[in-house]
């Protein structure tokens, strides 16, 4: 009987374990294939905004997706976060940091906190000071990393979705004012075309304060897509903008 109930308890270990393994499984997978191939990914930098945080980001994407973050911000000295996504939200977040205790050596601080279905699940972490961590510190962590991964996501598509300047010609028709200054033009081909004015030269600003002496001339701009917010839309949205023209003469 004894021996029976040595095997019980052995079996009940193996089978926690086990359960202990299999339920990141999925998230070390993923891990490792992200750094496997994370030299024949694009890499993308930028960086985010959050009072008084200033987030530097590098991001490694596939496609157009991204599948790795790693952010540092201003006030975090050597720290760090490590985001890996899948479908590019948190799967699995590793953050490491210095933790300074009164009269004592600085603990390097290393977090490892894993997702499913959105939230926190499972967070590993060698904080001696840190007690027991209970539902409302998952829920906070898991808002702030969701958040921020969010925030991230939008700050490094943007970054790698701008194109190159281009130019195109035409003849000036006027500046149309709404929320915003456009540029509205017809190319060589008869086609009207409208531009936002946001970031521009002294070419395009003279033009701005007197567009009726522009009228009807023709021009060649420098514009280019880009991703930008515009709080009037909802947000972030693709828009084309010009940068600057150069007047052709009749």
């Amino acid at each position: 009987m004894k021996a029976f109930f040595l095997f019980l308890t052995t079996l009940l270990s193996l089978s926690i374990h086990t359960h202990a393994q299999s339920d990141t499984a999925h998230h070390k997978a993923v891990y490792a294939e992200i750094n496997s191939i994370e030299k024949s990914l694009k890499k993308v930098t930028a960086t985010h905004k959050d009072e008084p945080l200033i987030f530097s980001l590098t991001g490694w994407m596939k496609g157009d997706k991204l599948l790795k973050i790693v952010a540092k911000t201003n006030e975090d000295g050597d720290g760090y976060e490590e985001y890996y996504l899948e479908n590019e939200k948190p799967l699995f977040v590793f953050s490491t940091y210095q933790k300074d205790h009164l009269g004592k050596k600085p603990q390097r601080i290393e977090n490892r906190l894993y997702f499913k279905d959105g939230e926190i699940f499972k967070w590993l972490t060698n904080d001696t000071s840190a007690g027991v961590l209970h539902g409302e510190d998952y829920l906070g962590e898991t808002e702030r990393l969701s958040t921020n991964c969010a925030a991230f996501v939008s700050a490094l598509k943007s970054k790698s979705t701008s194109k190159a300047p281009q130019t195109i010609e035409g003849v000036f028709v006027g500046i149309e004012e709404g929320d915003y200054f456009h540029w509205n033009m017809r190319n060589t081909q008869g086609d009207d075309l409208s531009f936002f004015i946001l970031k521009t030269d002294a070419s395009v600003d003279k033009v701005i304060d007197n567009p009726q002496a522009f009228t009807g001339k023709k021009c060649r701009i420098t514009w280019k897509k880009s991703a930008e917010n515009i709080p009037e839309a909802g947000g972030k949205m693709q828009i084309e903008q010009i940068l600057s023209v150069e007047w052709l003469g009749k």
